[in-house]
């Protein structure tokens, strides 16, 4: 089958990659160079769970990854996750924090915040009240390094990836205009981020483009540090990064945005986070090295959105939601060729179907 993938982040790279080892006929189109910092998939890290407080469907989509990660890491040649443990925390009863419990295969008592400093030798701090999951399967994915592996291997499994490739807007149809010219497919799948909005003008309504800022900080004494995933009212997660930096998000915390034009990292962001770093990471200088600012594309529930256009059966959006979908990355391509059988499978089907099997909860995303 002659596919079109349109926009190459995490999750057209995954499905461009696997496509074209099923033996599709597979072109992935890309408007910005590779490795470009415009969407969501660019950065040195990308927080890893195997027991998402997000519910069973995106547990069972983060177990069936873990082997496939582990494929694409001999497949790479290097390492692409690094196993830390993970501090799922939040006010006391957090939903979050009792999911995290629930769902994990291991399941173990919950922890007081006041717990958590000597836990870590002082270098991660909560507040007294909270409850805190401590998580054995979580860790850091080299995010930049899976795009590039990525951008390496689908080409030699035979997809053909094209980047400055501008697709005309709205998608109506199997018939793409990329810069300038028509060229038709069997099938297409927008994997755009915050750009699906603007290709498929029916979807508009059910995704928002929000702009966030991560924060760089450092201590004079870098240790392996866990992730933490807070589900409090900023949604602060953070995780060990390169170098020995700890990287500080916030989940909550952006308005929207056109992401064709995106303001760049201030003082005001650094502000938000240093406070977020004062309390949680004691041993670190408060005031951030660096920033970098990505996009969220969030549907109101925050639940991914797989869906056929209305217009035409064939033209399906796949949005993994900005802000917690990375981890699933080797999945995504799987999801792609079930749909173009036919034969979905339940994780499949519970997202193309909002509601059937997701135990959704408030909390944050990474």
């Amino acid at each position: 089958m002659k596919v079109a993938v349109v926009g190459l982040g995490i999750a057209g790279l995954s499905i461009s990659a696997r496509l074209a080892l099923a033996g599709h006929d597979v072109s992935g189109f890309e408007q910005f160079e590779p490795m470009h910092e415009f969407g969501s998939s660019h950065g040195d890290t990308r927080i890893m769970r195997l027991t998402p407080g997000e519910g069973e469907t995106y547990v069972a989509l983060a177990r069936r990854a873990a082997g496939a990660w582990r494929t694409w890491e001999g497949l790479a040649g290097q390492p692409l996750i690094e196993w830390t443990t993970g501090l799922m925390a939040g006010p006391r009863g957090s939903p979050f924090v009792a999911a995290c419990q629930r769902l994990s295969r291991k399941p173990a008592a919950l922890l007081r915040g006041d717990a958590i400093h000597p836990l870590t030798r002082g270098y991660i701090a909560m507040p007294y009240e909270w409850d805190v999951f401590r998580q054995e399967d979580a860790g850091v994915i080299a995010a930049d390094a899976t795009r590039a592996f990525l951008l390496r291997q689908a080409p030699r499994w035979g997809a053909k990836l094209h980047h400055k490739a501008r697709i005309e807007a709205p998608i109506e149809g199997l018939t793409l205009n990329i810069n300038g010219e028509a060229r038709s497919f069997d099938a297409v799948i927008v994997t755009s981020g915050g750009w699906a909005g603007k290709l498929l003008p029916e979807f508009a309504g059910k995704l928002a483009v929000k702009r966030r800022v991560v924060g760089w900080f450092e201590t004079s004494e870098p240790k392996l540090l866990p992730v933490i995933c807070a589900d409090n009212e900023v949604g602060v997660f953070g995780m060990p990064a390169p170098r020995g930096f700890y990287k500080l998000g916030l989940h909550a915390i952006g308005g929207a945005t056109d992401p064709d034009n995106v303001r760049e990292p201030d003082e005001a962001d650094a502000t938000l986070l240093s406070e977020q770093a004062v309390t949680l990471l004691p041993k670190h200088n408060p005031k951030p090295v660096r920033m970098q600012r990505c996009l969220y594309t969030v549907t109101p529930d925050e639940n991914f959105i797989i869906a056929p256009s209305a217009k035409h059966e064939r033209v399906l959006l796949f949005s993994a939601c900005s802000g917690h979908g990375f981890k699933y990355a080797p999945v995504f391509g799987e999801m792609a060729q079930e749909w173009l059988a036919g034969v979905p499978s339940r994780e499949l089907e519970a997202l193309m179907h909002p509601g059937a099997n997701i135990n959704r909860l408030g909390a944050a995303k990474t």
